[in-house]
């Protein structure tokens, strides 16, 4: 649970730890912050560097932030053009939302051919060199862009159905009887006027056993607003009148705050889709609306299942070693928030959907309840993407106001790993424009949050000690040394060697302050890594079949810093720390080790 208002226990020691320490350092120097601060900005803003000051090789690699970002593919950015200038403005998750789709997957299907052809940075190695492809994988445009694709379902939500009269809208007026109810209502004539009376449609059965007098019904993001007055058990009506006046829609989002809904974790269409997702090679799923452990547990299942199937049918064509799409819970609601700790332990991954959640928790709590589940999810090394309405006035404005750039700069110093534009690159005027608000702005917060140095992670450290798997905790070590000897070097850059992505996630945990090269032979492993900051994923750029054991690590070692330079991350004069796994000799008494090795490049 959240601490504070959102809870009792659990997260209230992640949370209490944080706010602590931030507190005490107000309190007790209140000038450092401050100090800190400017003195970040002064010595790493461009402006402010030695004009005679040595530079990379230009590279569009550096230009990148290390906190990523999402962007919603939609009507704004559907042509291969429009796809193409948000790959090479910084996207490293395309997200497909099913929200409002059918039954008919053409137009998903066309977007996933786009993001997979779209020419990712990989493209300038292919000159040079070439890549170890397994036998199945007869798609060299997907061993060369790595972008990560989301598919983010519906959810089991409540929406309105059609309006009375089939209206395309219904303005209701403030204090108007409103009564809600699962029956048709499109046969309905539809009222004179504004003062009604209404009658909405909504898809919950059990709206009227689910609210209670006096309770409050929200429609379409709460931009309207019902308080219940009376409740028909016997014809399911909940009647309501009207707080506020204005339009409503079919098809809008009905959220009922403060109530614990009946309803599955899995709606048949989030069924169908998950199937599709895994049809495609998902890399991630956006479950929607979780409210506890047992949804998420739910998803993971079917998802299992799906591979499962997909995997004992011949006719389906697929690399080797399939894997799940990774779950990313979606918290949106008082429930969600309220268990919040029981879901992150069997999640993936943690989306903060603060569209809806705005509307389930009173607004004023939002904020506190961003800082506190970014904080959970770093202190267990999950990635958080931070979402909705990040740069929402780009729709309509080519420029982001004050407050969304001070709202995506606070994202980041909290410890997102990752920032999305929704509505902005889906449905906007200004998508490009979109990204590159974006990246500017993560490029400056990125610059302070690396000069403070990576924090130390205490709770991992005792969960470390209580677990009974020494790989993971030699592992842990490993990465840690990592991170801390290229801050203290310091290092230019992080280089692993990773089959399965688990060494560039530990890593990833302790909050790197420099990239990290993450080097796959497996495409979905790379694309599997996008979410994480700092993390690039890069494709191995070697003949050599890192799975054969008479490979040489040193030689994919050499390889792999030889790609970095060529790609302008690190130059002759300048420190690398490496970090790989090798297998043991004959005469030695292990099977695997660890290492970590720190290289000044020569020229």
């Amino acid at each position: 649970m959240l601490s504070g208002q959102f809870g009792r226990t659990g997260m209230a020691t992640v949370a209490s730890r944080w706010s602590l320490s931030l507190t005490t350092k107000q309190l007790t120097c209140h000038r450092e912050p401050c100090t800190v601060v400017m003195k970040t900005f002064f010595s790493t803003h461009p402006t402010m560097k030695k004009q005679n000051e040595s530079s990379h090789p230009k590279s569009r690699w550096l230009e990148l932030p290390m906190t990523k970002i999402v962007c919603t593919i939609g009507p704004a950015s559907d042509q291969e053009d429009t796809l193409q200038a948000l790959v090479d403005g910084g996207m490293s998750v395309a997200r497909l939302n099913f929200s409002h789709a059918g039954d008919d997957y053409s137009y998903p299907e066309q977007n996933t051919a786009l993001i997979r052809k779209a020419r990712g940075f990989h493209a300038e190695l292919l000159e040079s060199s070439r890549v170890v492809v397994h036998p199945d994988d007869d798609d060299s445009q997907k061993i060369h862009n790595v972008r990560g694709l989301l598919v983010d379902t519906k959810g089991p939500e409540i929406r309105t159905g059609p309006l009375q009269g089939n209206a395309p809208v219904a303005e209701i007026a403030s204090g108007a009887q409103v009564v809600l109810t699962t029956q048709n209502v499109s046969e309905d004539d539809a009222p004179d006027t504004p003062e009604g009376p209404h009658r909405i449609q909504v898809d919950y059965q059990s709206i009227a056993s689910t609210l209670s007098v006096g309770g409050q019904v929200l429609l379409d993001d709460g931009l309207l607003a019902l308080e219940v007055v009376n409740i028909d058990p016997a014809s399911g009506c909940v009647h309501t009148i009207a707080l506020n006046g204005g339009p409503i829609k079919k098809n809008k989002g009905v959220n009922l705050p403060n109530c614990t809904l009946d309803l599955p974790a899995l709606t048949e269409k989030d069924k169908r889709d998950l199937q599709w997702a895994v049809d495609v090679g998902a890399d991630y799923v956006a479950a929607s609306f979780v409210r506890t452990a047992s949804n998420v547990r739910s998803v993971i299942a079917f998802l299992d299942g799906c591979v499962a199937d997909a995997d004992a049918d011949p006719s389906v064509g697929q690399s080797k070693n399939r894997l799940r799409p990774l779950v990313i819970s979606k918290i949106e609601s008082a429930e969600g928030v309220a268990n919040f700790m029981e879901i992150l332990s069997e999640s993936d991954g943690i989306m903060v959907a603060r569209g809806d959640l705005g509307v389930e928790i009173p607004y004023s709590q939002v904020f506190a309840a961003q800082k506190e589940m970014v904080a959970a999810c770093n202190a267990v090394g999950k990635p958080v993407i931070v979402a909705t309405q990040m740069l929402d006035s780009m729709q309509r404005n080519p420029r982001p106001t004050r407050a969304e750039v001070t709202d995506v700069g606070t994202a980041v110093l909290d410890g997102a790993d990752a920032v999305m534009l929704s509505g902005e690159t889906a449905a906007g005027k200004y998508p490009i424009e979109s990204i590159r608000a974006m990246r500017s702005v993560l490029k400056e917060a990125d610059r302070i949050v690396t000069s403070k140095g990576p924090p130390k992670n205490n709770l991992f450290v005792e969960m470390l000690k209580s677990t009974n798997n020494i790989l993971d905790a030699e592992l842990d070590t490993v990465a840690f040394a990592a991170v801390r000897g290229a801050a203290d070097l310091p290092a230019k850059l992080i280089v692993v060697i990773t089959m399965t992505g688990k060494s560039a996630r530990y890593i990833a945990r302790h909050r790197p302050t420099v990239p990290v090269l993450a080097f796959c032979t497996d495409a979905q492993v790379a694309r599997r890594l996008q979410l994480h900051r700092c993390i690039t994923p890069i494709m191995l750029q070697s003949t050599l079949d890192p799975d054969d054991p008479s490979t040489s690590m040193s030689k994919l070692r050499a390889e792999a810093l030889r790609t970095a330079k060529q790609l302008g991350f690190v130059r002759a004069g300048e420190r690398v720390v490496t970090v790989d796994r090798t297998r043991g000799k004959a005469h030695d008494l292990h099977h695997y080790s660890h290492n970590v090795k720190v290289a000044t490049l020569r020229e």
